[in-house]
Parts: C-alpha cells; sequence; structure tokens
C-alpha cells in the first residue's frame, strides 16, 4: 500500500485528497488531518441565529477552465451565478471598484491633479525590492501617498518600505480579480478609465450553505472513495529517515507512518526558525434586524482612522446567508498574535460598531448580536527576506508543500484547486499566478 497523508483540511488539501483518491488504484491508504473541528480551512463558513458568515469575500472566479469546469462538477448544479459589486471607502464615500471614470471624477482636485503630473513624468517601470518602491513606480507618488501607503501599514502592520514588492505584485492582483481589467500601473489604469473595456464579471457561489458547501462535498467524496478525515487532530511536524519523509508527527503525541506528505498547513510549524509569520484575522460578524441598504457585496477601507480593512456583505452573496428580513455585515481586523485586538477581542467590538455605523454600513438600533470570531494564519507576511527565507529550507524527499500557508504563497482559491489538481496529476505547479498575463 502507497501511504498518503494530507495535513491541512482547506480547499487545497481537500482537493488533492479527493484526486489522488480518484485516479487511485487500490494500493491507496490516504488520511487527511485537521487541527478543526470541522473542514473547510480559509474557506469555512460560520452560523449563528440563522445567519451565515463565510472568512471574508470567498467566491469562485477563475480564466482557468479546468479549475472552473473541476468547481462545477463538486457543486453540480448546486450553485448560483452572481454578478461582482465591490467598492473602496476614499475621503467618506463610497466608489465602484475597480475604480470607473465617474467614481474618479468625483475625487477632489487635490488627489487628482498630482496623479496626472505624476503620469507624465513616467512610471519609471524597473526591478522595485519593496512593496512601496513597487507602488511608487508603477502609480506614482501621490497614490502611493494618498491610499497605499496607510491600507498597507494598516493591513500587514508594517511600513510598506519593509514589505517585499511580490506583496504588490499579488495585492493588486487579487483586488482586481478580473484578468480582463488592467491596473498594474498608472498609464494602464487611465487608459482603463478613459476607454473603458465592457468587463462584467460574475462569481460562482453555493446555492446553500455558504461557502463551506463546498468542503463539505469534498469530504464527503474523500470518505466515499475509501479516504480517512480526521478532524481535530493537529500535525506538528514529520519525521524523516536518510532525508526521505516516513511519518507525521501528531500533537499529543503518536505518529502516522506515510510515503508521501501533502503539507497544507502554516509552513512555519515545519519550519519554526524560518522566521517566516503569518497574520491573523479577527471577524465581527454583525448580525441586524432590518436591511442596512449596503450596494456592495466587499468594501476596503484604507483609512486611518477606521479600525477595519475590509467589509463584506454576506447577504450580497446568497440571500439564504440571512434571515428573512434581515440583514448581516462582517468587518474584518488583521493583527499579530501579540495585538491586543486578538487577545481580547470583545473589548474591541464598541469601537467597530462605532466605525460601521460611521461610514454609514449600519444603524446600531438594529443590530441583533456582534460576534467576534479568530482566524489564525490568513495571510503570509513578506517582509524583505522572505524569498530568502524560503530558498534557505530544506525539504525531505516526500514532503509536498502546497496552498496558501503551506507553500507560504499569497494565492486565491482558484490557484489552490489549480496546484492541487496539478499536484496530484505529478505536474510542476507555479507560485506566481499573480505574473500571468
Amino acid at each position: 500500500m502507497r501511504r498518503v497523508v494530507v495535513v491541512g483540511g482547506g480547499v487545497a488539501g481537500l482537493t488533492l485528497a479527493e484526486r489522488l483518491l480518484a485516479d487511485a488504484e487500490d494500493d491507496l491508504q490516504l488520511t487527511l488531518l485537521e487541527r478543526g473541528s470541522s473542514v473547510g480551512g480559509l474557506a469555512r463558513t460560520f452560523s449563528h441565529s440563522g445567519f451565515l458568515f463565510d472568512i471574508g469575500p470567498h467566491r469562485f472566479h477563475t480564466m482557468d477552465h479546468e479549475v472552473m469546469g473541476y468547481v462545477n462538477r463538486v457543486l453540480d448544479h448546486r450553485s448560483i451565478t452572481i454578478p461582482r459589486a465591490s467598492s473602496v471607502y476614499l475621503l467618506g464615500s463610497y466608489h465602484t471598484w475597480p475604480l470607473t471614470l465617474k467614481a474618479v471624477l468625483r475625487l477632489p482636485p487635490r488627489v487628482l491633479a498630482p496623479s496626472f503630473l505624476d503620469l507624465f513624468r513616467g512610471s519609471g517601470r524597473g526591478v522595485a525590492a519593496s512593496f512601496a518602491d513597487h507602488i511608487r513606480r508603477r502609480y506614482g507618488p501621490n497614490l502611493y501617498n494618498f491610499f497605499f501607503s496607510g491600507y498597507t501599514r494598516k493591513f500587514t502592520g508594517l511600513d510598506a518600505e519593509c514589505l517585499h514588492s511580490d506583496w504588490a505584485e499579488a495585492g493588486v492582483n487579487r483586488a482586481v480579480i478580473d484578468k480582463r481589467v488592467k491596473a498594474d500601473s498608472l498609464l494602464s489604469l487611465l487608459g482603463g478609465l478613459l476607454i473603458p473595456r465592457p468587463v462584467s464579471t460574475s462569481f460562482i457561489y453555493p446555492s446553500e450553505g455558504g461557502m463551506q458547501l463546498f468542503s463539505d462535498i469534498l469530504a464527503e467524496r474523500i470518505e466515499s472513495l475509501g479516504g480517512t478525515l480526521r478532524t481535530g487532530c493537529e500535525a506538528d511536524g514529520v519525521s524523516t529517515v536518510n532525508g526521505t519523509v516516513n511519518g507525521v508527527s501528531v500533537a499529543g503525541g503518536g505518529e502516522l507512518a506515510a510515503d508521501d506528505v501533502y503539507w497544507s498547513a502554516p509552513l512555519s510549524i515545519l519550519y519554526p526558525d524560518s522566521g517566516l509569520r503569518f497574520m491573523n484575522t479577527v471577524l465581527f460578524c454583525v448580525g441586524l434586524s432590518s436591511p442596512q441598504g449596503n450596494g456592495y457585496q466587499w468594501c476596503y477601507f484604507g483609512q486611518e482612522g477606521i479600525s477595519f480593512s475590509r467589509t463584506t456583505i454576506p447577504g450580497n452573496f446568497a440571500t439564504y446567508a440571512v434571515p428573512e428580513g434581515c440583514d448581516s455585515v462582517t468587518a474584518e481586523i488583521t493583527c499579530s498574535p501579540e495585538d491586543r485586538v486578538w487577545r481580547e477581542p470583545g473589548a474591541l467590538c464598541g469601537r467597530v460598531v462605532a466605525d460601521l455605523e460611521k461610514v454609514g454600513a449600519l444603524d446600531r438600533k438594529d443590530i441583533l448580536f456582534v460576534r467576534p470570531l479568530r482566524i489564525r494564519n490568513t495571510y503570509p507576511v513578506y517582509d524583505l527576506e522572505y524569498r530568502n527565507r524560503l530558498e534557505k529550507l530544506e525539504a525531505p524527499s516526500g514532503l509536498h508543500l502546497l496552498g496558501r500557508c503551506g507553500s507560504f504563497w499569497y494565492n486565491n482559491m482558484d490557484h489552490s484547486i489549480a496546484q492541487a489538481i496539478a499536484m496530484a496529476n505529478g505536474e510542476d505547479t507555479r507560485r506566481d499566478f499573480w505574473k500571468e498575463s
């Protein structure tokens, strides 16, 4: 028997396990370990008093036909198609994101004029070491100072000068999503505003159960194909013999024998002295007794005086996410394990509610509950030395790294699915999906 252990029950680990089992002969023994009480990883859905809350604005969108075909086969008509409606909050007003010409013209001249001057000064393309350098070269110092610098410090807890340029390459792509929309420089942004291409982005979303449905279906398939799924079981390392993996050690004692280990749990567990770090996220899930009229699915908040960096409106993804006649909003605060918001999230509820009311996202008299949820290891920290740290890691034979946490890769769900499918087929996978044309 070929003994395989998959560590981590997120989208990457579940897809890989399902594909390995579906294509295997009878000689595969596969066990999937998940430290949480349920599968889903960073794409879990939480339920409270009839309200559903995803971890952020999860949805399926990809230009990869193989990935889209896989998603549709897994959901098997248990899905809906929804149009995109995202926003950014600037200078006290909501603007469509990606920015339209109409939205840009609403900005005050003191913001617009310097950016046009930056355009004529030239973009200064070339190799950029830091996030700050990359943004200033591509978008000019005005947009960097106006939005990117403050938002980045707020989101990562680090100054933009201390982040690698890869964070900019990946981050802008994550926000734009649709590769038909060009936003890799000030010139391309201007071209898109003045000569806009008719791009209408739509998403696939489960027709019931929130994003959790996708992971639950995969978990059922894994067990029906003969795999073993163990939740509440945390792996804390691998064992090796002569440079080759031979097992996975489990927190609290014990070990599972393995010929191959596919690791999608945080890479820092395997290499605790590597200096590789992750950010955590606290979700403030708010149930509301009546509709609030928020017209977006998610919105970015870069203003330093606002506690959260992004909000999501679950009912604008699927009406079943809220009880009839109700509404909800989720506010996200990214942080480190040492921050007070992580240690005492309940103490921040009042501040978050006040900020949500300040930006017009809710009326506090309609609040039914505020429930903070702590989510560990949501984003890798791309500091200036992260690539050097990754290159120094020595992986034993038989250890395969995948997913956002396992390969320390700021990816989306479609990238994790593509990576898992390729890995199950024995193919090489690329990490820098954000650089694809």
